[in-house]
């Protein structure tokens, strides 16, 4: 049959796909293994306390079996009761009042009654009903881990059988309920009108599945005969199955894992993340799950977890997709094939603290996220980059080695950049000539420190779709690069800072280039300058000593007026300017550079050179160039703050309040430049106010030089402040609420009003009528959990001639209506292309025991909407929901 008429016809019998789920082994992903711990068994102190001894005589524990009697116990039994004890009249019976509490082995029974026949090892127990006819002290029963609560118990200790009535115990992921029930000797319960279900409400689920016989094992499964789903007491017999199978274990085990099905537009019906998952042990795991769609296309996921507890944690993740649009041969078919690796490698910092290895990748192909992204951010994400490092230092040296693989792409760009390897070699920062044990002040020598790093690197930036296709080892870029500064600092005239330095520098490439020019006639008779680069493949090694000395001071300079009136909210302002200067030099190096550097004609005259470094196109820059250089650097900040008095009469406290955080003016000069000295003015500030509720940002960049008629740079000053080129500024309001918060904490649950969702807005008084006020004032009430946000961007920016301006509001928040419902909500607006942008609305409902969720993207690629309403319980999460969606690939 085709594969479009297996889905369409699973779709249409919603019975059957019920059927089958519920007699599959759902798998159980939980890694950790729970601890149990034993009952504590001491009550020495209890005045109602009693001990029957029925271990046989020292003769039978020694092997002698004088004693035949098969219901002798091997275990004492410890009794007891708050209100009273009594016994019968030939002694075999013990009746126990209130707070009863039986002890036999790991075995605990707690109830308001209970009645012990020491002859027959016979148990009873119930609750006790007071003059309200209220039940309370109902039997509690345990027994290793498994524990339960039920009208009343029989259970004999010699057989460990027993019978129950109306009993509730919870299993892994749900609850069960039954009439009448038998425990058999291997622990395991045969029911008779059960009821399952992950409604907490113990008294009455609002729903579950009937069962009208069952088996119980614990810790292993449920097996169930003819049962149908109950809502709210209304029976749905047609959504009935002739016998079922839940998992019942707290452990790691395998099974199958159900699909999700549904339909879209331009892929078809579907079925998604359908497949089995392996519960290999508690240390490792695989789940491998496929999707199939009705219209060709499929894709498939691989996933491996391993955990070594006190050493490492590693997840590796591959996927696989084929997206196929319409039919071969019309006009917009389309096929995509794509691929992405995930793979994520934590180690404990206390597994070896020398040692450390870690892994985060992230690498997939162009379209990968293009044609299978689940979030708005995942499908604008233009950018990816993974990194394997390995590191290792060794204890009571200053040596430190590392080794990474890195790699980064851009999808607009299709381009992949792999570095492979990328190695380094340091010694952290040594004073040579400081003594271990030296006391008193340091000398100025004794300041000097020197400091060694080297790299070496093999990468290559190349397309992706030529990354496993023709790329070859030649096609990579490597070299080697170290370095050895020798410095120190001195404080001069308490405010200058003077830092000389020293520094070798050492590169060694595999090859080198050479430029040559030569003047060339065209066919038509003109001149060009034809320009060759030849590559030299031999290893070249270049270093230099390069010395140089810099200069700088940054002193603060306060200023503060004071408020006479002592009466003024504002009782003094404070004004702190920190002006810098710092002059840097660098000497020329002579002809320890010059041998790198050439020269060839850009002009058919050759009168033009160009001056170009043989190591132009390695991946390190060569330290320096010819020539001496040297600049001074220009700087301004501004802080501003208040000194308020604080509202509280009592005391004469003061608080301050930023007004201007930062406010920084800053340029340079070129000393050695022969043309456009000065570098751009930049002005930043930034500032919060309202109790950090709202934060501005601001800047510009001034450019003192003019431009020429071809929107260039000329060496001629603009006049004024300079010609501005950028200014941006940004504000961003941050709100939520306070009381809110606590209201929402100290409220009381709603948790018993199941599905009624117009219990959440109306409102009873004492006589049942509908009180239309109390609605007003209890639910148009801002106090209730919130948070909003909203931000505004403006950016001006002018390099030549043409200006561009951009404008953007965002707004974010989420408001609690009750303690059931919440809204979130996400918004960009594009002013100038008056347009939305990353917009999306969801909605969610608390419905005990159920859960309702709504999420909408109305604009944008990504536009879709998805309705859900399911039980929370993972057991059954699949099986019982209901949901209607829009999916964002329709939009391809």
């Amino acid at each position: 049959m085709h594969k479009n008429s297996i889905i369409k016809l699973y779709l249409k019998f919603r019975y059957f796909v019920f059927l089958f789920a519920l007699i599959l082994n759902f798998p159980s992903k939980n890694f950790a293994q729970s601890e149990r711990t034993g009952e504590e068994r001491n009550l020495a102190n209890d005045r109602n306390m009693a001990i029957l001894d029925t271990i046989p005589s020292n003769d039978t524990l020694s092997g002698e079996k004088h004693n035949k009697n098969e219901n002798v116990l091997d275990v004492k039994v410890i009794y007891s009761a708050k209100d009273s004890i009594a016994l019968s009249n030939d002694s075999k019976k013990v009746f126990l009042y209130k707070e009863a509490k039986i002890i036999y082995g790991d075995i605990i029974l707690e109830a308001d009654y209970i009645e012990y026949d020491q002859e027959k090892n016979y148990v009873f127990a119930r609750g006790v009903t007071d003059s309200l006819g209220n039940l309370s002290g109902k039997p509690k029963f345990k027994e290793g881990g498994e524990e339960f609560v039920a009208k009343t118990i029989k259970y004999n200790f010699k057989t460990k059988k027993g019978y129950i009535e109306d009993v509730f115990t919870e299993e892994e992921q749900g609850f069960l309920h039954s009439e009448q029930t038998n425990k058999l000797e291997d622990n395991s319960f045969l029911l008779k009108n059960g009821k399952y279900t992950t409604c907490e409400n113990e008294e009455h689920p609002h729903f579950y599945l009937s069962m009208t016989k069952a088996k119980v094992v614990p810790n292993d499964k449920i097996i169930t005969g003819p049962a149908y789903l109950v809502m709210h007491d209304i029976p749905f017999k047609f959504l009935g199955v002739p016998f079922g199978f839940f998992p019942n274990q707290s452990e790691y085990s395998s099974g199958l894992m159900i699909p999700k099905y549904g339909e879209e537009n331009i892929r078809g019906f579907f079925l998604q993340d359908g497949g089995y998952y392996f519960g290999v042990n508690d240390r490792m795991d695989l789940t491998v799950t496929g999707d199939i769609f009705s219209k060709g296309s499929w894709g498939g996921d691989v996933q491996f977890r391993y955990k070594k507890r006190y050493k490492f944690n590693s997840k590796f993740n591959f996927s696989y997709a084929e997206f196929i649009k319409s039919e071969v041969g019309l006009p917009d078919y389309e096929k995509n094939k794509n691929m992405q690796i995930k793979w994520t490698h934590t180690q404990d910092p206390k597994s070896n603290p020398n040692t450390k290895f870690s892994a985060s990748v992230n690498y997939s192909t162009t379209g990968f996220d293009k044609y299978n992204a689940k979030t708005t951010e995942q499908l604008n994400t233009n950018t990816k980059s993974s990194s394997i490092s390995y590191g290792k230092s060794w204890p009571g040296s200053p040596f430190r080695f590392n080794a990474q693989l890195r790699h980064s792409q851009n999808s607009k760009t299709n381009n992949v950049s792999l570095t492979l390897p990328s190695m380094t070699f340091n010694m952290d920062r040594q004073y040579p000539f400081r003594k271990k044990n030296s006391s008193g002040e340091t000398k100025w020598y004794e300041d000097i420190e020197i400091q060694y790093s080297s790299k070496l690197e093999n990468r290559i930036i190349t397309p992706d779709s030529l990354l496993f296709n023709g790329t070859q080892i030649s096609d990579f870029e490597n070299g080697f690069q170290h370095n050895i500064p020798l410095s120190t600092n001195f404080k001069l005239l308490k405010y200058f800072n003077l830092s000389p330095k020293v520094e070798y520098t050492g590169i060694l490439y595999p090859d080198y280039v050479k430029y040559s020019s030569e003047v060339k006639v065209d066919d038509e008779g003109k001149k060009y300058v034809d320009i060759d680069t030849l590559e030299q493949p031999t290893i070249k090694y270049a270093h230099l000593i390069e010395p140089s000395i810099s200069l700088s001071v940054g002193p603060n300079i306060y200023g503060m007026y004071q408020f006479k009136n002592e009466d003024a909210k504002i009782e003094a302002v404070r004004h702190v300017l920190t002006p810098s200067v710092g002059i840097s030099y660098r000497p020329d190096v002579g002809s320890m550079v010059d041998q790198y550097y050439g020269s060839y004609y850009t002009d058919t005259l050759e009168s033009v050179e160009r001056e170009y470094s043989i190591f132009s196109d390695g991946i390190y820059n060569f330290p320096a160039a010819p020539g001496q250089s040297g600049s001074i650097n220009f700087g301004l900040n501004n802080n501003l703050e208040l000194k308020v008095r604080t509202d509280d009469d009592t005391s004469s406290t003061t608080k301050k309040i930023k007004i201007l955080e930062s406010f920084k003016i800053s340029t340079s000069y070129n000393i050695f430049a022969d043309s456009l000295n000065w570098s751009q003015i930049s002005v930043r500030g930034r500032t919060t106010v309202f109790n950090n509720k709202l934060k501005l940002n601001f800047g510009a960049n001034l450019d003192p030089y003019a431009l020429s008629s071809s929107g260039t740079v000329k060496n001629e000053f603009h006049g004024g402040v300079g010609r501005l080129e950028r200014i941006d500024f940004s504000v961003d309001f941050d709100l939520k609420s306070k009381k809110g918060e606590d209201k929402g904490k100290s409220g009381s649950s709603n948790s018993n009003k199941g599905f009624s969702q117009m219990d959440d807005f109306y409102d009873y008084s004492n006589d049942g009528q509908y009180n239309i006020q109390d609605e007003i004032v209890s639910y148009v009430d801002f106090e209730i959990p919130w948070s909003l946000r909203a931000g505004y961007k403006f950016v001006y920016s002018k390099p030549a001639f043409e200006k561009r301006v951009t404008q953007t509001l965002s707004l974010s928040g989420n408001i609690s209506l009750t303690k059931q419902w919440k809204i979130s909500f996400r918004a960009n607006y594009d002013i100038a292309e008056k347009e939305l942008s990353s917009t999306s609305i969801n909605i969610n409902r608390d419905l005990h025991c159920w859960e309702m969720t709504f999420s909408w993207i109305p604009v944008g690629r990504m536009q879709s909407y998805n309705f859900q309403i399911n039980v929370k319980g993972s057991t059954l999460r699949d099986l019982l929901k209901y949901d209607k969606r829009k999916s964002w690939h329709d939009n391809l």
